[in-house]
């Protein structure tokens, strides 16, 4: 078992058995699932009155994805928004960037009211190309969102290297608006004062007299409904996900503390989304991906590193960074859930009504995940659906 920067730094955010809530009697809703998404519809839930509300995780708040990953808050999706307008068309793609938009706005809104400390900053991003073909793609995008009304700069080669000190793009794409945080710190802030059991996996789920019990080692929680927010993990509670979520192994390196002057406190993305880093405030730089080199290898439940592709990680923060020498403390593996689409999988299950996912974010769920839980959450209780909801409805794979 591997832990990320995040976790190890952020070990006294834990809090095991929070609450301890009483397994007796029955929950409005139960969510599955302590990452991101299912803490934050417990979140949205609460916050719109639904008091009988629990989560159940099989090892701790941030344990997965959500507590391993870089910390990006991105506008967009994976695919650089010139694809997006060819493949969904003009107005699904635009809607898409103003959804993950207002899901930076959300974060923002719930570290403020609820005092999360998670090194929160809104510094920019920088998409950079590393071939020909990525450069054209970023210009494209550049151009049609800056027409959609959307901020975004495209910077030639020369301006990377007088910015950033970075020799090896041949331009990218600057997003003024993106940002970053400790995700770690994030989903276990946005988790205080929720009813949320730890160490609790759910092996099986039934429908019984008009109610769903979830079967745990730990004994059996009853709702009237549930929501499952497991991810990558989500066939192997359900195998009717066995054709639409795929689990691929993301990779990542921190390095020890030492300012780099030049890089500053943005975040970047690299080769369409293959590589990425950053650096935090303290000067450790993260550096994830390549997992385009490891396709084969990089897929799976196991939660291992990889040597050759770690290593790999080593030389591209050596030659990109002009870092000669430096310490690697911390190294880790995550899973993130991919769909056949790119996009996530959201609705009741067909064979049970009264199950609903919300799965599926494609290693982007700090870019999504909190306007689907509000959206989710009013969907749930009030009974408003979304035109995201109805995008993302998993009912798109079982016509």
């Amino acid at each position: 078992m591997t832990r990320s920067y995040w976790q190890i730094r952020g070990e006294h955010l834990r809090v095991q058995n929070r609450n301890m809530p009483d397994f007796s009697g029955v929950w409005d809703i139960a969510v599955v699932g302590g990452g991101l998404m299912g803490i934050a519809v417990a979140h949205y839930l609460k916050a719109l009155g639904c008091d009988r509300v629990i989560v159940l995780e099989k090892e701790y708040v941030g344990y997965g994805a959500s507590g391993r990953n870089a910390g990006f808050l991105l506008s967009g999706m994976a695919e650089p928004y010139s694809r997006l307008e060819v493949g969904l068309g003009s107005d699904w793609a635009k809607a898409l960037m103003l959804a993950t938009i207002e899901n930076h706005d959300l974060v923002a809104e719930a570290i403020k009211n609820n005092n999360i400390g998670c090194d929160y900053q809104r510094t920019g991003s920088y998409h950079l190309a590393v071939s020909e073909t990525e450069e054209k793609e970023l210009a494209e995008s550049v151009e049609l969102l800056n027409k959609n009304g959307f901020p975004g700069e495209f910077v030639d080669s020369n301006e990377i290297r007088n910015r950033l000190g970075l020799n090896h793009y041949l331009g990218g794409y600057f997003n003024p608006i993106d940002g970053n945080l400790d995700p770690f710190a994030y989903v276990n802030g946005l988790s205080q004062g929720l009813d949320i059991i730890e160490g609790f996996e759910v092996k099986e789920i039934q429908r019984s007299d008009g109610q769903v019990r979830l079967m745990g080692g730990k004994g059996i929680i009853s709702s009237e409904m549930a929501v499952l927010a497991t991810n990558a993990y989500t066939p192997l509670l359900d195998n009717s996900f066995n054709d639409m979520i795929f689990p691929v192994r993301g990779q990542m390196l921190a390095t020890a503390k030492g300012l780099n002057d030049k890089l500053g406190k943005s975040t970047y993305y690299a080769n369409f989304g293959y590589d990425y880093f950053r650096q935090s405030p303290d000067g450790t730089i993260l550096m994830g991906g390549l997992r385009d080199k490891f396709i084969e290898t990089e897929i799976g439940y196991a939660d291992e590193i990889n040597p050759n592709l770690q290593d790999g990680l080593e030389n591209y923060v050596r030659n990109n960074f002009e870092m000669a020498q430096f310490d690697v403390p911390f190294r880790w593996s995550g899973l993130m859930a991919n769909t056949i689409d790119g996009l996530p999988l959201i609705g009741a299950l067909p064979h049970n009504g009264a199950v609903v996912a919300a799965v599926g974010c494609n290693g982007h769920g700090f870019g999504l995940c909190m306007v689907i839980a509000r959206d989710l959450a009013l969907a749930l209780l009030e009974g408003k659906t979304s035109n995201l909801l109805n995008r993302f409805s998993l009912k798109r794979f079982l016509r």
